[in-house]
Parts: C-alpha cells; structure tokens; sequence
C-alpha cells in the first residue's frame, strides 16, 4: 500500500490523527507527512477535505463516490522510496519465485540502487524471523524464504498479502468460486474476501508444486468437522476449474480460515462451522471476572449470545494460529479505554482457561462487544430523570426556567413545579434534581441547583456540569467538562505529603472522610477488603480504588496527588470513588470515571503536572485547561 494511502486510511479510521503519531507509524518524518497530506488535499479537491485542529488531522468526506474513486488511484500507486514497501516486495516476490531471486532483479523491480536493497535485507531478514523463517543464499547467486511451508503462507497472508497478490485474471476465477460455494454453504457473503485469500495461496502454491509437507498435531481434529468438509468440497471445485491438485493436508489449510472465521451473525450457520462448545462456559466466566475486577455487571445485556459465538470462533482461531485482521476497530483503545479495559480483564481469564496467548487484534475485537454491552445497556430502558422547580416568582419565572432546563438536559426529563411553602423534604423524595428560582432555602437529600439569572444558560450549564456524576443524565452518557475536575471541592482534596506509599494514601483519605462526615463509617473498611482480593491501581502512577455505600445515595469523590520527582517510583494520583448500592446507578457513575481515569493513565504528562498541585482549584484548572476527550474541548 502507497503512503498516501496509509495515511487515509489512518485518517478514516480514527477521529483525528496527529502528524507526530503518522509519521512514527509509516518511519517518514513530520516534514513528510506534511507534504503528502498537502498533496492529498490537491488530489481531493472538493470531495474531502483533511483539516488541522490543535494539531490533529481530521479527514471529512462530502462525495464518497469521489473519495473512494482518488483513494483508489493512490492505493495502486505503489511508491519504493518507503522502506516498509519495499520490504514487503522483497518477501513477496522470494515467496512467489520458483527459482532464487537475485538481488539485482529485486533493485531493476523496485528502481532503486544494489546498496538500498543490501541494506533493506536486515530488515527483511528480523521480519520473517518473528514467523520463525530465514532468508538463504547468496546475494550473487540469489535469495530464497526457507522454513515450513505452513508459516510461509500464515506470514504472507497476514503481512503481504496485498503485495505478493496485487491482482491477476485467475483470482477472479477463484474468488467467483469461493463466493458461489460460500452463499451455498449459508454464509454470508462477506466472509468470502478471506476465504478467497486462502484459497489463492493455496491455488497458487500447488501451481508451483509447493505443497504443506508438515501440519502440527493440533490441526489433527479438524478432519472430523464440518468445517473441513465445507473446505474439501471447495478443494475440489477448485482442483477441477483450475486444474491444480488440492488434496490432504492442503484441505486442511483452507479449513483454517473457515473454522477460525469472524463468527456468522446467523446462529444457524456458526453452530454449523464451529467445533467448539466453550463459548458460553468462557462468557460466564469473562463476565465474572469484570465484575469482580471493575463492578460492572454486564449479565443480561443484549447481543451476548453474539459475544459467546465470537468466543467459541475466536478460541478456534487460538488453537489454530490464526490472525483476524482488527485494522477497522485498531483505535479502539483510544476511544473506548473502559471497553479496552474489560477487553483485557476477558483476555486475561480466556488466556488462563484456554491455556494460549490472546492477540492484540483479539483483545481489540473484544472490546467492540463490551462497548456495544455498555451502550445497550439494560434490557429495560434507563428511567428518565425527574427535576423539581422551586419559584416564590410565579409560574410564568418557573416555565421560563423549564424551558431553559430542556436546553440543556434529556428530551425524557420530567419536570414538576413547586411553590417554596410545598418543597418539603418529603414532597422532594421523588425527584432526582432540585433548581430553585433565587435565593430561598430548600432542604433536599438530592443535589440542588441555584438560578438567580434564569437567562444565563452557560452559568447553569456550568452548574449542571458539575452534577453529572450525581444525577442520571441519558443512563450516564458525559455532558462535557472534566467529570474528575467539575465533581471536586475543597473537602474532597488531599494534597499528601511527598512519598507517601499507595496504601497509606488511600487509608489517610478514607480516614479523614469518615472523620468529617464525608462518607458512612466502614467505606475506607470496605475499600481495604476490596483491595486485598483485586487491587484497582491501574498502573504504577495511577490508583482507582472505589467501594460501594450501604446507606449513601449520593455519589462520593475524592482526589489525592503525591508529589514527586522526576522518575521516581510510586503512585501520583489516587481517584477515590464510593458509589451508592444500586448497580442501576452505581455501574453508569462507575463507567463514566473509569473513562477519564484510564484515558488519564496515558497521558504521563498530565499526571506529574497534576501530582504538583496543592489546591483543588489548580487540580480543576489543569484538566479543564488539558482536555482529555473530543466533548470536552
């Protein structure tokens, strides 16, 4: 794939992209980027444009037929001044050849000089050395890829593919068959890309007589499943079209992509095609270990026999080496760190029952599924939120008021207005929010919020912003702002001293909230039980311990930073977070601050700035100053 290409499809997978993080991944410089960037826009013209904003780069699309047709002419503009290009020729083409390659034919190919393609063979040589495969020969004699037939294929079809197969008359043959067949079998024809790749490379290895001459004992089962006899009956149309022999072991090969597939949304189809039965056993067990680790409870949400079909599929694809391509959810860790998360904690029990390592591009697939469960949420749908408008003014003031409200809060809220004489604490009980229309004062247990100028829209978003953690706004969804910062005060801030360890930041600041009132007696109990069975510190700089309260129902937040110097080991910011019982409350306020922490564990910057204030106001002015998501600039 050409540069320019890289960079769109970059572009078109993440929200925004910097040229820093473009020209670390294609090993161009800033400089570089820039300048194809400029000359994408050119190419581009009016179909789309790539803007800047704060140094990000961020591709909107007004034609997509336009788009999609420049995008192509710049994917087939193969360019060998970058060196991951000619890398990848290089492999390809000693994959393909029936004889050595020399290295003059490689530099003639590729337009560049002998000492380029000399100097690229390191690289070549660390590349497929990771597949356990060697580069042989001699530079004057030629070059050829040695090691088992089975990981010369698995290498090029997950590196090279592209390259080593850019497009030739009999592909068309084999996909047209693979496509018929798939569609027969009931799958869907999305599933034919991949199987087509497998099956050209296995076409074209016979062709030159370059056959599987071992498979390991693993793939043994997969004789006596239906996976295999769907891949043999494909064997064998293609055996006949295309007059190549595919027999045994190259069977065998075109089950893996079949049996290791992306699990068909039709349960009919993948109960067909897999041969294992512990999706569900490991689903319950996944879904155990995030509650226990993070306190979600995800039990019950939609799409989760969805999520155990992807499971049984994927410890197929573990059991038989297989890689799922995850370029379409690659920035998945950025933009859902909470998902990312669980994905992880699943990773870990799934590597610990399957007893195989969990791939990266695995990890990210799962993560999809736990963004979709936290977005669907419930089965039920989330009850609406119910404010109460206290006025001494008028009725007239209290619509006014209302209608202000509706701005700025769901389109589900329910609104009800009180005289001053009728907001009891009792009358009140039923309510989520109190705003109070001047300066009179109401006794309430849930938070209130004062108007005094009712046409100030951006002063009472600003005083609802600092709620969100404290009423249930859209099940939980982030107004904007800082959650961290805009749910701060000065009671719930310690600046500790220099040093202190992790354990003895977390019980001086669960004592002191007991001792002021702050929180029930017991959490900081409570807090220590749960640390000694799953310790919540993300990481080394960063600690997230939280507890249930028993008989609180407002959310409870606290801060603590540690200052310290330079490199130095030990934690530099503790989020203490007590949230009520209910887990129809607790688990959307749980989410939203995990969110912030665990995108506020990337940032080391940001974390040894705020580990030096001293105040809660310059703890407040940091984040909001350093945003750390799109909905807060």
């Amino acid at each position: 794939m050409s540069r320019p290409a890289a960079i769109l499809d970059q572009l078109e997978a993440a929200r925004s992209v910097s040229a820093d993080e473009l020209a670390l991944d294609l090993g161009v410089s800033r400089r570089t980027i820039t300048a194809d960037v400029t000359a994408l826009q050119d190419l581009l013209g009016t179909a789309a444009s790539i803007t800047m904003d704060d140094g990000r780069y961020r591709l909107l699309i007004a034609d997509p037929t336009r788009y999609r047709a420049v995008k192509g002419g710049v994917s087939d503009d193969v360019s060998f001044n970058d060196l991951a290009t000619r890398a990848s020729f290089i492999v390809a083409r000693i994959f393909r050849a029936i004889v050595p390659v020399r290295i003059e034919e490689l530099a003639s190919a590729m337009s560049v000089g002998r000492t380029t393609v000399v100097a690229d063979l390191a690289r070549v040589r660390a590349i497929v050395a990771e597949s356990d495969l060697t580069i042989s020969g001699r530079p004057n004699v030629g070059l050829q890829l040695e090691g088992p037939e089975l990981q010369q294929r698995l290498h090029v079809l997950r590196w090279h593919f592209p390259t080593a197969y850019p497009h030739e008359p009999w592909q068309e043959q084999v996909g047209a068959i693979v496509r018929d067949m798939a569609t027969e079998a009931g799958l869907d024809r999305a599933y034919a890309p991949e199987l087509t790749r497998w099956a050209t490379v296995a076409v074209d290895r016979a062709r030159m007589g370059r056959t599987i001459d071992y498979l390991p004992q693993r793939y043994a089962g997969l004789a006596a499943t239906p996976a295999h006899d769907f891949a043999a009956s494909v064997a064998a149309r293609l055996s006949a079209e295309l007059g190549v022999e595919l027999s045994g072991d190259e069977v065998t090969f075109l089950t893996l992509p079949v049996a290791g597939m992306r699990a068909p949304e039709d349960a009919v189809a993948a109960s067909r095609f897999t041969a294992t039965g512990d999706g569900e056993s490991l689903v319950r067990a996944v879904l155990a270990a995030v509650n226990e680790e993070m306190d979600i409870d995800l039990a019950g949400r939609r799409f989760m026999s969805e999520f155990a079909r992807h499971v049984a599929y994927m410890i197929n694809r573990m059991r038989y080496r297989i890689w799922v391509d995850d370029s379409a959810v690659g920035d998945i860790r950025v933009e859902y760190p909470v998902a990312y998360q669980m994905a992880t904690v699943a990773s870990q029990v799934i590597q610990s029952e399957v007893g195989l390592p969990v791939d990266d591009s695995e990890v990210a697939l799962l993560a999809t599924y736990f963004q979709v469960f936290l977005d669907s949420g419930e089965a039920e749908p989330p009850a609406f939120l119910r404010v109460a408008i206290v006025t001494s003014k008028g009725r007239v003031t209290a619509e006014l008021v209302r209608l202000q409200l509706t701005r700025l809060l769901p389109a589900s809220t329910r609104y009800q207005v009180f005289q001053v004489a009728e907001a009891t604490p009792e009358n009140l009980k039923v309510v989520d929010l109190v705003v109070v229309n001047g300066d009179d004062e109401v006794a309430a247990e849930v938070p209130v919020v004062r108007v005094t100028r009712i046409l100030d829209r951006a002063g009472l978003s600003r005083q609802l912003d600092r709620l969100q953690l404290h009423i249930p706004l859209d099940g939980g969804v982030p107004r904007g702002g800082s959650v961290l910062a805009g749910s701060l005060d000065e009671a719930h801030f310690f600046a500790l001293p220099a040093g202190t360890d992790y354990e003895d930041a977390v019980d001086y600041m669960t004592g002191h909230l007991e001792a002021r009132g702050l929180v029930e007696r017991g959490f900081g109990e409570r807090v220590r039980q749960r640390e000694s069975q799953s310790q919540t510190r993300l990481d080394p700089l960063l600690g997230f311990p939280h507890a249930a309260l028993e008989t609180q129902t407002n959310v409870m937040l606290s801060i603590g930073v540690v200052p310290r110097d330079g490199d130095a080991e030990g934690v530099r910011l503790i989020v203490l977070l007590g949230v009520p019982s209910d887990p129809g409350r607790s688990e959307g306020v749980l989410v939203q601050v995990y969110d912030e922490v665990l995108r506020l564990g990337a940032r080391r910057d940001l974390l040894e700035r705020l580990s030096q204030v001293t105040t809660f106001e310059q703890f407040y002015y940091v984040l909001e100053k350093h945003p750390l998501t799109e909905r807060e600039r």
